[in-house]
Parts: C-alpha cells; sequence; structure tokens
C-alpha cells in the first residue's frame, strides 16, 4: 500500500494520484507557485533559456497568482524587485526564451517597434502582410515608367492596383530596400 510520501506534491498529477489512492490532499490555493522559477531555467554561459512552456512565437509562460505571465518579465521584475507597470520588456540578445535579467531592458511599445526596424527584423517587401505587389512587379514598373508616356494611371490599370501605390512603389517611398539593391 502506498503511503502520502511516495507522492510528489509539488505536481498537480502526483496530488491527484494521492487523492484517488485515498489521502485528504487539498487542491493547490490560487496564487501559489507551482515550481520555483528559477528552477525552470537553464543559466548557459550567454542566454539564460526558459525550459518549461512556451508559446508559438518562443516566450516563456510562467505561472502567477492564478495567472500566467510571460516569464522574461517576471524575471525581470524579479530582478528590480518591483513592478514594470505598463511597460514591455525587450530582450537586447533577440532570443524569446531568454530571461538572463542582464538581456532584458524596459521600454515602451514604440521602443520595441525601433529596436525592430535598427535591427532589421520588420517584415518588407512581399513578407509583408499588406503588401499587394511582388518584387519583381515593381522592378517592373520601375523600368517602364516614363513621365507622359507610360504613366502611373497605365501601370496601375496594367497590375490592377491604384495609382498611388504604383506612384509610391516608382518613387521608393514603398519598397525602399530595392533603393538600396540597385
Amino acid at each position: 500500500m502506498k503511503q502520502l510520501s511516495d507522492f510528489d506534491l509539488t505536481k498537480s498529477t502526483e496530488r491527484y494520484a494521492a487523492r484517488k489512492a485515498g489521502f485528504d490532499v487539498p487542491k493547490r490555493k490560487a496564487g501559489a507557485k507551482p515550481r520555483d522559477f528559477w528552477s525552470l531555467v537553464n543559466k548557459t554561459e550567454g542566454c539564460w533559456l526558459w525550459m518549461a512552456q512556451k508559446n508559438a512565437d518562443g516566450y516563456g509562460h510562467y505561472g502567477f497568482n492564478g495567472g500566467y505571465m510571460r516569464a522574461h518579465r517576471f524575471a525581470l521584475q524579479e530582478s528590480l524587485g518591483k513592478s514594470i507597470g505598463n511597460l514591455i520588456v525587450m530582450h537586447t540578445c533577440d532570443n524569446p526564451a531568454c530571461v538572463r535579467p542582464s538581456h532584458l531592458v524596459v521600454g515602451t511599445h514604440a521602443d520595441n517597434m525601433a529596436d525592430k526596424v535598427r535591427k532589421n527584423r520588420q517584415a518588407f517587401g512581399e513578407k509583408n502582410g499588406s503588401s499587394v505587389l511582388s518584387e519583381i512587379q515593381v522592378k517592373e514598373m520601375r523600368s517602364k515608367y516614363r513621365p507622359r508616356i507610360y504613366t502611373y494611371k497605365m501601370l496601375a490599370d496594367e497590375y490592377d492596383v491604384s495609382k498611388d501605390t504604383v506612384q509610391k512603389a516608382v518613387r521608393g517611398i514603398y519598397w525602399k530596400y530595392l533603393n538600396e539593391k540597385s
């Protein structure tokens, strides 16, 4: 016959098994920490990697106070000893699974977007979800365009897009990175 000491009561599955075996084991109270946060981290030379639950983008999630918090946010708040409120936590290492406090900085959404652009991590060209043209089409438009001979309107009709889209693509307002490739 099993004894209560045979069950690891820090795990929900073990507490459930102990209750099924007839032991009076209470369910975990909301807000109780399931495990020590840092025991779920693999501390390597560089990044400290979150080894528990992650979302589809690779960001860790940590159960805390009856809810979930991003693991890197929890790690920075723990190291600072205070809440960061509505600010966001950015990775200087660009590794979503990293929770090393020295690789994390506090900033605003605008700071995060500026960091993304500075590191050239934003979607551009055909990878941009708003794009209606391909790189090949833009290059063709730029080679065909001749003021008062082959106009923005004529190109817009040919490629089935607005005249404004053509004008901005040809002038390099959109698809700026093609200007650098040329």
